[in-house]
């Protein structure tokens, strides 16, 4: 017999829809411990005959029905029935095989109405609420690609209790790893790996026999080939490694970047192809891009809203629920395209918005004025403008590739972006005028062995991060080594190996960088830098130096009054 909460959603055949409405408004899911949508409907022996969902109602009320029609007349009469002496488990299993053996409709399936033997019902439970409480299909989560987005995500679904499985191919990390050692910089990393290390988070060579987990992630990086597409070799060889240990019921949530249509196109055929599963019926599917800012990868991984879109709406409010444990904040999308077109078009703004800063500065280059005064001027009061200060290029390893799949997304659609086209040409462009601005000076002065001090190798300063992917700093050592024998690089936090493997020499006492030096260039802002006392360092230079401050961290004055000392900046 219904009781409680559950006596609130019964109904009888002869109610009419109005008055089922009315009732259905009032059980408010802040309220109420069933889930809202739905009622049941019973006979006279208070069994089960029907239910209707709000859906059925809209669907039934836009084809023209009328409000005092009986509910009976456009209820299912057939319901999905569990009979409520099994577990959680159990019962989570009998509904995967039903979606797969009956072909359901999956971007419906939200609702479970459990009843006693004799169709007296007992419960109305969401499904994702029911895996949730799965204790082993909710709590092993496996990760393929231990990079800066696989390893924090991994570490911090550890933290907060989830059994996490990683996964690389590169023997070293794994090695480091296993013994405790991240193999890149991150605030608070470290420390997190530690603490989980042997305990919520493991370390494995693959995922097949005990190591078999129940929701896998896929967090690979997609690369730019010689022609400037993405290169999706390792997103395919992660699909094929998850496809063949993929069991019935399991989940795959993509974080790589892609282009637009890849997880259904490139992924999802490859997962079924190996696990001879069917996607959204045997297992879920969804994409939820990647979205944090090195330096703060921890703290926005809990703060920042998860975008999710799935190949059904079940994969989707999966995802979501893995999601709701790392952060209150979850946007769900219509698809796995719309959610694929997110992270591409957040970097490419940004790309985009940089790029007009420096080309700011450029033009202003040719006019002799300051880029930095004329911006901060045309901001300043001004909340329609908020121009952000020139810097020497765009670079990191999402915002020198991302606009790159952007395009090549759009062109396969026939159409040719041409922001996104032009503000990587003006990355370009920047880094030509820096180099250009040291070469000039060097040949001005005549200087025969010059010597050139970069500040900052790792592609951003702010955040405090070791990555020197797509590093604009990269760049100025490839055009400048050929006219440049001494070319010296000062990063506190870029391994010597990132640095000497460009040609450059590793300066670990920056003392030994400015001294005898003619030209320093500031490449990124990292805050041991704002407090460097620069007027000393540069009394250890030439005494015909350049400074030039491309990031604008020191005062033309102050640095001047070092005789021969020549300032310039962006």
């Amino acid at each position: 017999m219904p009781s409680g909460d559950l006596f609130k959603i019964c109904f009888k055949p002869e109610d009419t829809i109005k008055k089922v409405l009315s009732g259905m408004s009032q059980n408010k899911p802040d309220v109420s411990l069933l889930p809202a949508g739905i009622i049941l409907v019973l006979g006279n022996d208070k069994k089960l005959v029907g239910i209707a969902t709000d859906g059925d109602m809209r669907r039934a009320l836009s084809s023209g029905v009328s409000m005092d029609m009986p509910i009976s007349k456009i209820m299912n009469r057939q319901p999905f029935l569990i009979e409520d002496k099994k577990s959680n488990s159990e019962i989570l299993s009998l509904v995967v095989e039903k979606i797969r053996k009956e072909n359901w409709n999956k971007d419906r399936l939200n609702k479970i109405v459990l009843v006693d033997k004799d169709k007296h019902p007992i419960d109305v439970m969401s499904f994702y609420d029911l895996w949730q409480k799965s204790d082993v299909r909710f709590k092993h989560i496996g990760v393929v690609g231990l990079g800066y987005v696989g390893l924090t995500l991994a570490l911090t679904l550890a933290d907060l209790g989830f059994k996490s499985k990683g996964f690389d191919t590169n023997p070293v990390v794994i090695k480091n790893l296993k013994s405790g050692r991240p193999h890149f910089f991150e605030n608070g990393l470290e420390g997190l790996l530690k603490d989980n290390l042997g305990k919520n988070f493991e370390v494995v060579d693959d995922f097949a026999g005990q190591n078999k987990c129940d929701v896998y992630f896929i967090a690979v990086g997609t690369p730019l080939n010689n022609k400037k597409k993405p290169n999706l070799d390792f997103l395919k060889n992660a699909s094929e490694k998850i496809g063949k240990v993929l069991k019935n019921g399991d989940a795959v949530i993509l974080r790589s970047t892609v282009p637009v249509g890849t997880t259904r196109s490139v992924v999802i055929p490859i997962l079924e192809k190996y696990s001879k599963l069917k996607a959204g019926d045997d297992f879920f599917i969804a994409f939820a891009p990647e979205r944090t800012i090195e330096g703060k990868a921890l703290e926005e991984l809990k703060k920042l809203p998860q975008v999710i879109g799935g190949v059904n709406w079940a994969s989707a409010d999966l995802a979501s629920n893995i999601f709701s444990h790392m952060t209150h904040s979850v946007v769900l999308v219509d698809s796995l395209e719309e959610a694929e077109m997110v992270k591409l078009i957040n970097n490419t703004y940004r790309d985009v918005v940089f790029s007009f800063a420096n080309e700011v500065s450029l033009v202003s280059r040719k006019f002799g004025i300051s880029a930095r005064k004329v911006i901060e001027a045309a901001n300043r009061g001004y909340d329609r403008s908020n121009v952000p200060m020139p810097s020497p290029g765009v670079g990191g390893a999402c915002l020198e590739k991302d606009p790159f799949i952007f395009m090549d997304s759009a062109s396969k659609k026939g159409y040719n972006p041409l922001l996104a086209r032009d503000s990587r040409k003006i990355s370009e462009l920047i880094v030509n005028a820096v180099s250009e601005d040291i070469l000039k000076f060097i040949k001005a002065k005549n200087i025969k062995n010059p010597s050139v001090l970069i500040m900052g190798f790792a592609f951003k300063g702010k955040p405090v991060t070791s990555d020197v992917r797509g590093s604009t700093s990269i760049h100025l050592v490839n055009k400048i080594k050929s006219r440049v024998s001494d070319i010296r690089v000062f990063d506190p936090v870029v391994s010597e190996k990132d640095i000497i493997k460009y040609g450059a020499k590793n300066i670990r006492n920056i003392k030994d960088g400015f001294k005898n030096v003619d030209v320093v260039v500031v490449m990124n802002n990292n805050p041991s830098f704002e407090s460097l006392n620069i007027r000393e360092m540069l009394e250890l230079s030439r005494k015909q130096c350049l400074l030039l401050d491309c990031w604008g961290l020191y005062n033309k004055e102050e640095v001047e009054k070092v005789e021969g000392v020549i300032y310039q900046s962006l």
